[in-house]
């Protein structure tokens, strides 16, 4: 005979568990008459969780990941946002603060070129706080922008390579998009 609370074993005639101390529902029955049980596993706080299916596990995964990760766009982006308006404020200027001036025309020639440099880092930055934003919204379009962001990110070590994975660990595997759209639709 088995204990109905945590499957222990009960010898015949006994009112209580002598393992978690239930009441014992046939204490006063023969043994003849009592039906024995399979132990039930127990739940208690020491126990291992129940297992669950692949599928759920991968599919919380991205509900438990989507607001950090669009955090983490959002002040990585403003991060880059910085040097990328810095590159386009000294792009239009005569370069005062060097001691020696710049000649024409490699100034006509740096001038452009850092300007177009700050102009697609300020516009890479200005795409990560929308990811992020949208992310954190569940929008159906954040995702992919944020792994194609991702991806570009994995060049800029060490930060950007480190966002780029968790992105794409978040975001890529099999079943993500399918969670991610079901977030999206309740969002």
């Amino acid at each position: 005979m088995y204990c109905g609370h945590c499957g222990g074993p009960v010898m015949p005639g006994q009112v209580f568990c002598s393992k978690c101390g239930a009441a014992v529902s046939g204490a006063g029955a023969s043994p003849s008459a009592a039906t024995p049980t399979p132990p039930q596993p127990s739940t208690g706080p020491g126990s291992p969780p129940p297992q669950t299916s692949p599928g759920y596990a991968r599919s919380s995964r991205v509900a438990r990941h989507l607001s950090v990760l669009g955090i983490l766009w959002i002040i990585f982006s403003v991060l880059r946002l910085i040097p990328g308006l810095a590159m386009m404020f000294f792009g239009h200027m005569r370069f005062p603060f060097m001691m020696m001036p710049i000649p024409a025309p490699l100034r006509l020639t740096l001038a452009p070129f850092l300007f177009g440099i700050g102009v697609l880092v300020a516009g890479f930055a200005i795409a990560g706080v929308i990811a992020g934003w949208g992310l954190m919204s569940h929008a159906p379009w954040a995702r992919m922008l944020a792994i194609v962001l991702g991806c570009i990110s994995l060049i800029h070590i060490p930060f950007g390579t480190a966002l780029g994975i968790y992105t794409l660990w978040v975001l890529v595997p099999a079943g993500a998009d399918a969670e991610y759209q079901r977030l999206a639709r309740a969002g």
